[in-house]
C-alpha cells in the first residue's frame, strides 16, 4: 500500500511595505495606525516584508531598530546598505554618519537657545538612488503587493520590474497636511508637496489605503483607475471595563501636534469653567501626550496625569466622558474610536469626526466650539442616564462599523484579479 503524501498547505500571498522612516516609537499616530494596517494585511492572510529606504529612514542617525509590535507582525525585514547587530540596524553609509555630525551640531546650537527648526523627512520625495536601491532588493524577491508606506515613497515602485500589484497607505493625504498645519498655526518641519506632485506619485497604484475616509473621497475623483479601501482604527477586544463610581472627564492621546494643540486649547479654554460649575469633577489624561504639559498645566485643579496605560478598561465605563476638541487634524483621531469602543459617552469638535466620514456620526456628541463644549461635558457630567444611554449605542454599535471587512475585500480581489 502507498502512502500518499499530504497536501502542503499553499504559500501565504506576500506583502512587501516600502518604508522610509524609522519604526522604534509606538507613541505616534503614524506608529500606532501602521500597527491597526499590518493586523488588518494579516487578517486578509497575507505575510509583510518590512524593506527600508538605506539612508531615508535612518533620519539623522545611524542607528535605528524596529518596535517589538511591529516587529511581531512581520515575517521579513530588509534594510539595505545596514547591517543588525542585535536588535538594532546599524548604516554604514558615510553620508548618514556625517548627517549625524552635523545633526549633532544643530541640536547643540538650539539647546543653546538658537532659534532652529530641525526638519523631519515627513513628505520628501524618496530620492532617485534610494528608490533604484530599494526596486533591487524587492526584484531579488518578487512580492504579490508592493505597497508604498506613504505616497512619497511612490517612485521607488514604478521602477520594479518584477510583476507586482503596486499599492499605496495614504497615513495623510501630503499635499493637503501644511494647509491644515497653517491654518491650526502649527510650525511646518516636513517637505510641502502639490496635490499633482502626490497623483503623481500615486499613479502606478492599482490599490490605495486610506486612514482617513474623507481624504479618500477627495482622491476618489482624481483615482478613477484605484480600488480605495478605508482602513478603519484598529478595534481591539477590550476585556471587561471598570466602571468608576463617579462621572470624570477623559482625554486619551498619543504625541502629536493636533493632539497638543486640541489639549492645550482644553486646558485653557474650556476646563477652567467646567471646575467653576463642577469642581469636584477630574479630568484624567492618557498617553505619551502627558509628556508635553507644564508643570502649571499638570498642577490645573482636577487634572490627573495617568500617563501609559496598559489596560485601557480602567478609563472606559458610561461615568468616562471622552472628549476630542481637536480644532486641526490630519489622518483620523483614534482616540475617537477608542472612546467608543470602550463604551465611553464622547463628545467632540466636529473635526476630529471629519477622517470617519459619516460612520460615527450618531454615536458622537457634536460640540462645536469651547462654549458648547463646556455645556456638553457639563450635561453628560449630571445626567447618568444620558451616559448610559450613548454608552449601550457605543458598545453595540462601534465595532461593527469599524469592521476591516472592506479593505480585506479589496486585497482579496486584487489578488484575484492578478492570477
Amino acid at each position: 500500500m502507498t502512502n500518499t503524501p499530504a497536501p502542503t498547505a499553499a504559500p501565504r500571498p506576500v506583502m512587501d511595505i516600502l518604508v522610509q522612516r524609522q519604526l522604534d516609537n509606538m507613541a505616534t499616530g503614524n506608529g500606532a495606525y501602521l500597527e491597526t494596517f499590518l493586523r488588518m494585511v494579516r487578517a486578509a492572510g497575507m505575510d509583510v516584508r518590512l524593506v527600508f529606504a538605506p539612508f531615508q529612514s535612518f533620519g539623522n542617525r545611524p542607528w535605528a531598530s524596529v518596535h517589538p509590535r511591529i516587529g511581531a507582525l512581520v515575517k521579513d525585514i530588509a534594510w539595505p546598505s545596514a547591517v543588525k547587530i542585535g536588535s538594532r540596524y546599524w548604516s554604514f553609509s558615510p553620508r548618514i554618519w556625517a548627517r549625524f555630525a552635523l545633526r549633532l551640531l544643530k541640536e547643540a546650537y538650539r539647546r543653546a537657545g538658537g532659534k532652529l527648526v530641525i526638519p523631519s523627512y515627513l513628505g520628501r520625495e524618496i530620492s532617485a538612488l534610494e528608490a533604484r536601491i530599494v526596486a533591487r532588493e524587492c526584484d531579488k524577491q518578487t512580492a504579490d503587493i508592493t505597497l508604498a508606506e506613504y505616497s512619497s515613497m511612490g517612485p521607488a515602485l514604478k521602477l520594479i520590474r518584477a510583476q507586482t500589484i503596486h499599492a499605496c497607505l495614504m497615513h495623510d493625504l501630503l499635499s493637503d497636511r501644511a494647509a491644515r498645519f497653517r491654518a491650526g498655526g502649527q510650525v511646518i518641519d516636513f517637505d510641502e508637496t502639490s496635490l499633482e506632485t502626490e497623483l503623481g506619485w500615486l499613479s502606478s497604484c492599482s490599490l490605495v489605503f486610506f486612514a482617513s475616509a474623507n481624504e479618500l473621497e477627495t482622491l476618489r475623483p482624481h483615482l478613477p483607475a484605484a480600488r480605495l479601501a478605508w482602513v478603519a482604527p484598529d478595534a481591539p477586544e477590550y476585556g471587561a471595563i471598570e466602571e468608576t463610581a463617579s462621572p470624570r472627564v477623559v482625554f486619551i492621546g498619543t504625541v502629536h501636534g493636533g493632539n497638543t494643540e486640541a489639549l492645550n486649547h482644553f486646558l485653557a479654554d474650556v476646563w477652567p469653567g467646567v471646575r467653576a460649575e463642577e469642581p469636584g469633577l477630574e479630568f484624567h489624561i492618557a498617553g505619551s501626550i502627558c509628556k508635553t504639559l507644564t508643570p502649571q498645566q499638570a498642577s490645573l485643579p482636577g487634572v490627573k496625569l495617568l500617563g501609559r496605560v496598559d489596560h485601557l478598561e480602567s478609563l472606559g465605563g458610561a461615568n468616562s466622558i471622552g472628549i476630542a476638541p481637536t480644532r486641526f487634524a490630519t489622518g483620523v483621531s483614534i482616540k475617537v474610536a477608542e472612546y467608543l469602543l470602550l463604551g465611553m459617552p464622547c463628545t467632540a469638535y466636529s473635526l476630529a469626526l471629519e477622517g470617519f466620514g459619516p460612520v460615527l456620526d450618531d454615536l458622537v456628541v457634536v460640540a462645536d466650539g469651547p462654549q458648547a463644549l463646556k455645556a456638553e461635558i457639563l450635561s453628560l457630567a449630571r445626567d447618568s442616564a444620558r451616559r448610559a444611554a450613548l454608552s449601550a449605542k457605543a458598545k453595540a454599535e462601534a465595532r461593527r462599523r469599524l469592521s476591516h471587512a472592506e479593505p480585506i475585500r479589496a486585497i482579496h480581489e486584487e489578488l484575484a484579479a492578478r492570477k
